[in-house]
């Protein structure tokens, strides 16, 4: 009788693929909102934009970003913000696609996942796990970045 113990087998490395890039345009100002719980709901509509990248190209035809941002908490200056962003349009191949983005960061940036709903010849998008890095432009918050990751959904 053999005491050997089985090896699991090796998980493969995650690797991330560059999926697209957004350019947002931002429309004026709603707020802020006052939270009972504490900090301020920052209402901004999504004018619409682009989405230009090997792995998916769109018009976004509107949407809203509506992040909370928090009190500091810590102490260090530093403010955080809770990012809950929301877009449609229309794909290159003419299906609809609506991105649901959420995360967290600080004013200027923030490190979120979005929930990407399409069809057509993008349809596999949604068997991605998609991490972005989206990010305000100007001062006049009138223009965002997103870059957009993807790490496709294990096979095992």
């Amino acid at each position: 009788m053999s005491n050997s113990v089985a090896q699991p087998a090796p998980v493969p490395a995650l690797v991330s693929n560059h999926l697209f890039s957004a350019t947002v345009h931002l429309g004026k100002f709603l707020g802020p909102i006052p939270l009972l719980g504490g900090g301020q709901r920052l209402v901004e509509p999504i004018t619409g934009g682009t989405i230009a990248g090997p792995a998916f190209n769109a018009t976004i035809e509107g949407g809203l970003a509506a992040p909370i941002l928090v009190d500091d908490l810590a102490g260090n200056g530093t403010k955080a913000l809770l990012a809950y962003i929301w877009a449609y349009g229309t794909a290159s191949d003419g299906s609809a696609f609506f991105i649901e983005e959420s995360g967290v960061g600080t004013p200027g940036i923030q490190n979120t996942r979005l929930h990407i709903q399409v069809g057509g010849q993008y349809r596999d998008l949604q068997t991605q796990y998609v991490l972005a890095r989206p990010s305000v432009l100007n001062e006049e918050r009138t223009l965002a970045e997103v870059e957009c990751f993807g790490v496709p959904l294990s096979s095992r």
